[in-house]
């Protein structure tokens, strides 16, 4: 009879016995799956930096807004140095900002997918991702809640995760992939969202013949995006860049547009320098309108951020191109690579 009080204790205790997993456990075997990516335009710069994971012997799922208008993408293993060059894509789902990309020799560990049904809001979640210079960031939070964007689900949570993490996996207690990271809010609190997995698997269920990442344009996504249900990616934009000379170096005006209906703040936005040929051949990278506590020197109530539908005009002056002589016919353009939401 003891004995056979033990044995149902064991079978009773067994499933947790089996499949938790410590954090530490979860964090080895997700940041040995995770991947940065880098995303390069046709004059191989930098556009984009993001992460992934490996979801099969070559093959790495991520977010479309990492690699898209780009020409060429590149892939690094945690603690590898050597580099994997994509050669384009054999899954996309534009609706769900999701990717699976074709990586030809990458191999490494690959995480398990979790249920294709949603988790129960409290769930404990980790996050993992390779935001630049940081690689292999593994942080702990819980399910906050489920948000409807149109007819599809998101996952809200408050493990923290930056710019640079997109298209990294967030796991659940069993060390599975419930979702896909692919944006970071701010507010007084951790504002955290991805895709669930269920998207993911369906994605995986029908891959598709080969297809260069080139095919994957910026412009064409913006023109089918409405401006009445802009998507949170093309939700913030650089409008009407122009370049005067009241001063020295020449001044840039611009206008940046919020489509959102959230109050933004930290833009980051990215200026390339063509000349006449239409070769990049200078950048430069700044943020505007930072957010500041009000005990923070420069708080103003009415310059934190940019609200709801609205637009702010710019003008500054410029000293990365203190060099450029704008007479001889070079040209500017710019455009959004990062951004935060305050909700007020």
């Amino acid at each position: 009879m003891i004995k056979k009080k033990i044995f149902i204790l064991i079978l009773l205790f067994n499933p947790i016995l089996t499949f938790a997993q410590s954090s530490i456990e979860i964090a080895k075997k997700a940041i040995s799956s995770t991947v940065s990516i880098i995303a390069f335009d046709n004059f191989s710069h930098p556009l984009c930096y993001g992460s992934g994971f490996i979801i099969d012997d070559e093959l790495i799922a991520t977010n479309i807004h990492v690699i898209e208008g780009s020409n060429s993408v590149i892939i690094f293993k945690n603690g590898d140095q050597k580099k994997y060059t994509v050669s384009g894509y054999v899954a996309i789902d534009k609706t769900n900002d999701l990717v699976i990309l074709k990586v030809p020799q990458l191999q490494g560990t690959k995480i398990n997918f979790g249920s294709n049904v949603l988790p129960e809001i409290g769930e404990k979640v980790y996050a993992v991702g390779n935001p630049k210079g940081l690689n292999g960031t593994f942080s702990e939070g819980i399910i906050s809640g489920i948000r409807e964007i149109k007819t599809n689900s998101i996952l809200q949570i408050t493990a923290p995760i930056s710019p640079g993490s997109s298209g990294g996996p967030v796991l659940n207690s069993q060390g599975q992939v419930i979702g896909i990271a692919f944006a970071s809010f701010l507010s007084g609190q951790n504002l955290n969202f991805a895709i669930p997995i269920n998207y993911l698997i369906a994605l995986k269920d029908n891959l598709v013949q080969n297809t260069p990442i080139i095919q994957i344009n910026i412009k064409q996504r913006l023109k089918t995006s409405t401006q009445k249900y802009p998507d949170v990616k093309n939700g913030v934009l650089v409008r009407n860049i122009n370049i005067g000379f009241n001063c020295d170096p020449a001044r840039i005006f611009f206008s940046i547009k919020n489509n959102l209906a959230y109050r933004v703040s930290d833009i980051r936005i990215i200026f390339l320098i063509f000349d006449k040929t239409g070769t990049i051949i200078d950048s430069a990278e700044d943020i505007y309108y930072p957010s500041l506590k009000s005990n923070e020197p420069g708080y103003m109530e009415d310059r934190i951020g940019i609200k709801p539908f609205l637009a702010r005009a710019i003008d500054q002056c410029q000293y990365a191109f203190a060099e450029i002589n704008w007479s001889t016919g070079y040209k500017i353009s710019a455009r959004v690579l990062d951004f935060k939401i305050i909700e007020d």
